[in-house]
């Protein structure tokens, strides 16, 4: 969970830099998979444009390139964690029919994988909060 707290970290900074794309990095091999799936979520809901990944033995680098609008301004206007390592939030099914009041979306975790509000609406399951967009 701690990574992804440094991840949507680094996406924001990312963005109130105004930069282009930014290179993070993850010693952990094992939480590559998760990592993948995250940014393949964002680049399909249009957050981000697209990333690459290069990989060794002692550490993974995610080249993650930022997306922004023809006036210049980023896509993302605010990312934000909603369960800490300390604090997880969990969402019954039930709670994610309900109106929601910001026009973004989070990121669940489930026993589907990681998937967006709108999947696990489809699928009919609730989870873990990791975070949200907006």
């Amino acid at each position: 969970m701690n990574f992804i707290s440094n991840l949507i970290t680094s996406i924001r900074n990312a963005k109130n830099a105004k930069l282009n794309y930014i290179v993070w990095t993850s010693h952990e091999k094992s939480i590559q998979k998760n990592i993948i799936v995250i940014l393949t979520l964002l680049r399909n809901n249009g957050v981000i444009r697209a990333f690459s990944f290069v990989t060794s033995k002692e550490k993974s680098q995610f080249v993650i390139y930022i997306k922004y609008d023809q006036t210049g301004k980023s896509v993302i206007r605010s990312i934000f964690n909603v369960s800490k390592p300390s604090r997880i939030q969990y969402i019954s099914s039930k709670a994610l029919w309900q109106p929601q009041s910001t026009t973004g979306f989070f990121v669940l975790s489930t026993s589907y994988g990681i998937i967006t509000d709108s999947d696990a609406r489809r699928y009919n399951v609730g989870g873990s909060i990791l975070f949200g967009l907006t």
